[in-house]
C-alpha cells in the first residue's frame, strides 16, 4: 500500500528561504571538503620508512639523492604522503 503524498503549503518566498539556507549548507560542504584534502597528510620519517618498508638510512639516503622530497617544519623532517606514493611511481635513469 502506498503512502500518501502530503503537500504543506508555502508561499514563494518561504520556499525560496528554504531553498537558499539547504543550498547555503551545501554548498559550505562542498567548500570545507575542497579546502582539505586528504592526500596532504604529513608523514615523520619513521611512518615513511614504514610504509616504504626501508630502514631510516636508506630514507636518508633517498632525500639526499633527491629520490623523495622531504620538509623540514617545525624542526621536524616530514614527508607528504602523496609524494611519497608518486615517487615510487617515477624513474629515474642514472649514469655511472
Amino acid at each position: 500500500m502506498e503512502k500518501p503524498i502530503i503537500l504543506i503549503p508555502y508561499t514563494t518566498d518561504q520556499f525560496r528561504g528554504i531553498i537558499r539556507s539547504e543550498m547555503g549548507e551545501a554548498l559550505k560542504n562542498i567548500q570545507l571538503q575542497a579546502s582539505t584534502p586528504a592526500s596532504e597528510k604529513l608523514l615523520t620519517r619513521k611512518e615513511t620508512a614504514d610504509k616504504l618498508k626501508i630502514s631510516l638510512v636508506t630514507l636518508n639516503d633517498w632525500t639526499k639523492r633527491g629520490l623523495v622530497q622531504s620538509y623540514l617544519i617545525g624542526g621536524r623532517v616530514l614527508y607528504k604522503e602523496d609524494e611519497i606514493v608518486a615517487s615510487l611511481h617515477k624513474t629515474q635513469t642514472v649514469r655511472y
